[in-house]
């Protein structure tokens, strides 16, 4: 609770933006840094090579999931605090980056804009986010999809 609360209390923009780190986006919900990964807090993504159905086309709904959290980073970074470690030594983060609008969480955003999904075997955080996104068809809502963890049993 200390660090969700830490995580989005009013700083200023200057020390924002120096506490900020770039990290190498591997899909929609996972980093990598110095040869250590990370995974996204409470999201799930669709996998890289996932694909998503539109009018029968396929859509690479994994890779457009990456390429909407690598250009939420940008050039600036986002500011990432561990929250606890998964089962494969990775450590489980809520981050945050600097939008015209303030200072945001990048699960709310990447949910919220149909990125990802609220994981909710894990967190029941992102769950409105999700709500409003499928009814307003963003992201991955505005396609036929497998949820990413079915996808994943499927390909095992």
């Amino acid at each position: 609770m200390l660090i969700s609360t830490l995580l989005f209390l009013p700083i200023n923009q200057p020390l924002f933006a120096q506490m900020n780190i770039n990290y190498s986006v591997i899909d929609g919900d996972s980093l990598k840094r110095d040869k250590k990964r990370y995974r996204l807090h409470g999201i799930d993504a669709p996998e890289l090579k996932q694909l998503c159905w539109i009018d029968d086309q396929p859509w690479s709904c994994g890779e457009a999931s990456r390429n909407y959290l690598m250009a939420m980073q940008g050039k600036e970074g986002m500011l990432c605090i561990k929250v606890d470690e998964d089962r494969y030594r990775r450590e489980i983060v809520k981050c945050s980056v600097q939008t015209k609008d303030g200072i945001k969480d990048v699960g709310s955003i990447m949910v919220e804009e149909g990125y990802a999904l609220a994981y909710r075997q894990y967190s029941k955080e992102y769950i409105e986010e999700e709500k409003r996104a499928k009814d307003n068809k963003r992201g991955i809502w505005k396609s036929k999809f497998m949820y990413p963890w079915e996808w994943r049993r499927k390909k095992k």
